[in-house]
């Protein structure tokens, strides 16, 4: 599916055979992600990730991820730095731009073997949450090479510094370099913002649903609050 497109629970009920109740718990955990967005008639549209939220997820990585290994540097072991190596090795060996998602998959569990050691739970699945966003939009495929091979060159470097267990150098390069949207800038915008795309009329038409369903909740949060102000009123007391 294109970004941008509508995503009906009926049409796919159809489609795929089954009833709209897994439908449904799957379009739930995809809003929860971030990759659908719900609209007030009870339909979704597919999120459309443009440069700038790539920009965004870089920025609350370099931030989350830098401060989580700058932690944890020390507790790092050979078994983990082997792993590291391990799955940086599997993402040379898939780094095809056509299967961006297998690169990503094997990205996931590189980062994943640093972020696992953080005792914060909450932490983790914020990263995980973010970073996988990136791998599973639409793509220029031809466009990728670039990306992927420089991220297997920053990750030869990321095991470097997590063998000497140097938490400040480790924390500066995840923050200044790995995640450094400005760094990656040239192809990051040639792979994200031309990605594949409904048209501009369906574009502007999804950016009205989504501010639509911000501004629902909003006003449901109001009026819960307004409900739970006025039940907190003490009651007049009748004169007769």
């Amino acid at each position: 599916m294109k970004p941008g497109e509508r995503i009906r629970e009926k049409e796919l009920s159809q489609r795929l055979g089954i009833s709209r109740t897994p439908i449904r718990e799957a379009l739930l955990k995809l809003e929860m992600a971030g990759i659908v967005v719900c609209n007030s008639r009870r339909s979704y549209n597919v999120r459309i990730l443009t440069a700038a939220d790539v920009r965004d997820i870089f920025e609350i990585l370099g931030i989350l991820e830098g401060a989580a290994v700058t932690l944890i540097a020390e507790e790092i072991t050979k078994r983990d730095t082997e792993l590291l190596e391990q799955y940086n090795q599997k993402m040379a060996q898939t780094a095809d731009p056509v299967d961006f998602h297998t690169f990503g998959a094997w990205n996931e569990k590189f980062h994943d073997v640093l972020l696992s050691k953080s005792r914060n739970r909450s932490l983790r699945d914020v990263c995980d949450s973010i970073r996988r966003r990136i791998y599973v939009f639409p793509v220029q495929p031809h466009r990728l090479s670039h990306l992927i091979h420089q991220s297997i060159r920053e990750h030869l470097e990321i095991i470097r510094l997590a063998k000497a267990k140097d938490g400040g150098a480790l924390g500066a390069y995840f923050r200044d370099v790995h995640w450094n949207y400005q760094a990656h800038l040239p192809y990051l915008e040639e792979v994200f913002a031309k990605a594949p795309a409904v048209s501009a009329e369906r574009a502007d038409q999804f950016r009205r649903l989504r501010s639509a369903r911000v501004s629902s909740v909003l006003a449901t949060k109001r009026i819960g609050k307004r409900i739970g102000r006025n039940r907190l009123l003490p009651v007049a007391k009748s004169s007769g």
